[in-house]
């Protein structure tokens, strides 16, 4: 597999005509999902005073672990609120989570039941991608379902205005809104059902037909909207520990530059990666994505067009094996009520069932189980890593007034 690295792919449009001092003046901007900007990256310029950027986007994404694949249907729009600032907003109207595979290891919200001859396995229990950490196949994958995803709500101000080598200076911030917390939208991978809060700073340097954007953004996460539970069963007594689901806080670092091809054509280039910081549930496999961009963007009086590949670089090794540390238990997600309260009343956990909650993952914390019910599996001792179709495509379709 060849690896591009984004800084070479940057100074090769930089490399590519002469430097000339420019500044972020006010502009009508091409829109993204954080304001006027290159393809997801913003930029430091800011949209003229009054001017209004609308556009309907299609983010097509593959992400680590469980090779799992997003399509997002996004509506934005962005005002300029003054020479310096401009206000923008996004919606998920329409998000796809589509998975390979059930997932091997029970996915969160898990209730995990501990019989009295049971043992308590503790996290890391599975592996999932923190912004669809719900997702398990159970849910609705197509478009035309329309599971909504998140709103996102933004302000981007630029401090100081550039020349030459001395960049532009702006901040953002911005705080997404999920717009359900239903669990079947959750496992649809609707999102976490939290409000994410990110701060950004930006630096963009104007050389005449090129321009080059650098930018860090910190996203501090909400808690999950659902958690793990342990039921504890001893002697017909019953303990219950509810476990919030912790997602990491994240750190975003990207490059972008944009060189002006003429006739009110520009091509792109963009590279990022968001890594996961913070204290946190422990999760297995954790994959920081990695994406470069590559397109063109068009303007034509108000009409507005970006079309570009995204290309995943940090992809996990598909078809490896990796020990699992709930191999052997009994997963009894599938097990109907009835069955399940007859299964319990053997183990000696019959009073577990009133504790546990409609819609979850349950898994049985015992190694000799006995029969088993109709729709309970034993887990595997160990389990395949799916890594597979990396490039994605991210088309915009806007006007500006």
């Amino acid at each position: 597999m060849i690896r591009v690295r984004p800084g070479a792919l940057l100074l090769l449009v930089l490399a590519a005509g002469p430097a000339a001092a420019q500044t972020a003046a006010p502009v009508d901007g091409w829109p993204t999902l954080a304001g006027s900007g290159l393809v997801t990256l913003p930029t430091a310029e800011t949209l003229r005073p009054g001017h209004v950027a609308l556009a309907l986007d299609l983010d097509n994404r593959d992400r680590d672990p469980l090779g799992i694949d997003v399509f997002d249907g996004v509506a934005t729009l962005g005002v300029g609120l003054s020479r310096r600032a401009e206000a923008y907003g996004s919606a998920v109207f329409s998000r796809v989570v589509s998975m390979p595979e059930v997932p091997a290891l029970p996915p969160p919200p898990l209730d995990f039941v501990v019989p009295p001859a049971g043992r308590l396995v503790e996290p890391p229990l599975y592996a999932l991608y923190s912004p669809t950490p719900y997702a398990d196949k159970r849910g609705r994958d197509r478009f035309d379902s329309f599971v909504p995803g998140d709103a996102l709500l933004g302000v981007k101000v630029r401090l100081r205005d550039g020349a030459g080598a001395r960049p532009s200076i702006a901040v953002a911030g911005e705080i997404k809104l999920p717009l359900s917390r239903a669990l079947d939208d959750l496992r649809s991978g609707s999102g976490t059902g939290a409000v994410d809060v990110r701060l950004r700073a930006l630096a963009q340097w104007d050389l005449g037909p090129q321009a080059l954007v650098a930018t860090a953004a910190y996203t501090r996460t909400g808690r999950g909207a659902q958690g793990d539970r342990v039921v504890r069963v001893a002697a017909d007594a019953v303990s219950i520990s509810d476990r919030p689901l912790e997602l990491a806080d994240r750190l975003l670092i990207g490059l972008g530059a944009r060189r002006r091809l003429g006739g009110g054509v520009a091509a792109v280039l963009e590279g990022s990666a968001e890594l996961e910081t913070g204290a946190h549930t422990p999760t297995l496999d954790v994959a920081a994505p990695v994406d470069v961009l590559g397109g063109l963007q068009l303007r034509s009086g108000g009409l507005r067009v970006t079309a570009a590949l995204r290309y995943h670089g940090h992809a996990l090794p598909s078809g490896a094996r990796r020990a699992s540390p709930v191999g052997g238990l009994v997963d009894v997600t599938a097990v109907s009520d009835a069955d399940l309260a007859a299964y319990l009343q053997e183990l000696g956990a019959g009073a577990a069932l009133g504790a546990l909650r409609p819609g979850t993952h349950r898994v049985i914390g015992l190694a000799d189980p006995g029969p088993l019910p109709a729709g309970a599996r034993r887990l595997a001792f160990d389990y395949g890593i799916r890594s597979e179709h990396q490039v994605g495509l991210v088309l915009a379709l806007g006007w500006s007034f």
